[in-house]
């Protein structure tokens, strides 16, 4: 069986040209979107095709000057991984909020998990007589950890009740809601940083003033959110139940930790 011939460098100069046309022309139509459709689908959307328009300026330059059929391959992988995050992408701003909070819930999750881990391991060494006070709590540090846990906890918790709450009853079809959607994942990446800084500031040795002041980021954050919720078109009278133990829970957790924070 003979092979198809090779096509020509002429050939390849035109493909090359109308796929470099096709993806001009369709970064510029992401220009295009209005921003009413909302800011972080559209944001995802043009990051999507600008990683593909990079992808193939990469493959085309490759093309143009190498012969290696093994990078060949390898770039042209990155071009299809490109095309298929575009296929991808959310089908409205309700989807794409929903991701971005479960984005942020995950990292929480990972966060609470991450001080859990850090308590089991310290009661483990109390009980082995293995403990090193340079790089362990006081018994003093100790009785914040549940609170400090609590609180990590409770704003875990609420990212996870409000993705719950936005896919059974969020929707996009008004100007006003997609603007309520964008400003509830504006707010919701602010958790995680906070929570991050939370919980490293919790490590050993702790600096009392520090761990205030992550503490209050933290329950400014998820007071922000929840607040934010009830002003949103996805909250109703049934939902206020749950709004009001997450608020009382985070402001519990802080009043058990701001008096041991306290300089006696």
């Amino acid at each position: 069986m003979t092979q198809k011939p090779l096509p020509t460098v002429s050939e390849i100069q035109d493909v090359l040209h109308t796929i470099e046309t096709l993806a001009l022309e369709l970064t510029a139509l992401t220009n295009t979107l209005p921003v009413s459709q909302g800011f972080w689908l559209r944001n995802q959307l043009r990051r999507a095709v600008n990683t593909l328009g990079k992808s193939l300026v990469e493959l085309f330059t490759y093309l143009q000057q190498e012969n290696s059929f093994r990078n060949q391959l390898a770039m042209t992988g990155c071009v299809l991984e490109s095309c298929q995050a575009i296929i991808e992408l959310p089908k409205d701003n309700l989807e794409m909020v929903i991701r971005i909070i479960a984005e942020e819930e995950s990292q929480l999750a990972d966060a609470a998990q991450e001080i859990e881990d850090e308590v089991k391991a310290d009661k483990l060494a109390q009980v082995e007589e293995e403990v090193d006070n340079t790089s362990t709590w006081t018994n003093q540090d100790r009785e914040l950890l549940p609170p400090c846990v609590g609180l990590v906890h409770t704003a875990q918790a609420t990212l996870k009740r409000i993705r719950k709450v936005l896919r059974e009853q969020g929707n996009c079809d008004t100007v006003e809601n997609i603007a309520q959607l964008d400003a509830i994942a504006e707010s919701a990446q602010l958790l995680s940083p906070a929570v991050d800084d939370f919980v490293s500031s919790i490590y050993p040795p702790m600096t009392k003033s520090v761990v205030s002041g992550c503490a209050l980021a933290v329950v400014t954050a998820v007071r922000q959110t929840l607040e934010l919720c009830q002003k949103s078109h996805w909250v109703g009278e049934n939902d206020k139940s749950w709004l009001s133990f997450l608020l009382r829970a985070v402001d519990h957790n802080n009043n058990k930790v701001q008096p041991l924070l306290s300089p006696h």
